[in-house]
């Protein structure tokens, strides 16, 4: 599913931003998902589910291993600051994402990083 500008709920003088904020969600839901295909691909075999909730935006890949009753899962979610979205992950994640070329490499992996943290986590929490 799509991001739209439902999405988020942006008030007082984040109006300024809404437009600019909304290109962004979008720009940041494709990282979010690719990152979270990839591992899912080369961590999890292709088991996992990405599932992506609004308000606030919110990426989870869940996943079951073999022979545990157990879900598992990855959250990543997003919070509007100042013309930016600051990524939160449960793991500590949290900067702000602006699409900038400079630091896009450094954001991509950034995200994945954390999404591999919490995989390895909650892998080894039984």
């Amino acid at each position: 599913m799509p991001v739209t500008a439902a999405d988020f709920n942006l008030q007082g003088r984040v109006d300024n931003y809404r437009e600019r904020l909304y290109e962004l969600l979008v720009d940041l839901d494709g990282l979010v998902r690719e990152q979270m295909n990839e591992v899912n691909a080369q961590k999890l075999g292709g088991s996992g589910v990405i599932s992506y909730e609004r308000q606030p935006p919110r990426w989870t890949l869940a996943w079951r291993e073999k022979g545990q009753r157990r879900n598992f899962e990855v959250n990543l979610m997003a919070f509007a600051q100042g013309g930016a979205w600051v990524i939160h992950g449960r793991m500590g994640l949290n900067r702000p994402f602006r699409n900038l070329k400079s630091v896009h490499e450094r954001d991509q992996a950034a995200i994945r990083q954390e999404i591999l943290d919490q995989l390895t986590v909650d892998e080894t929490i039984l």
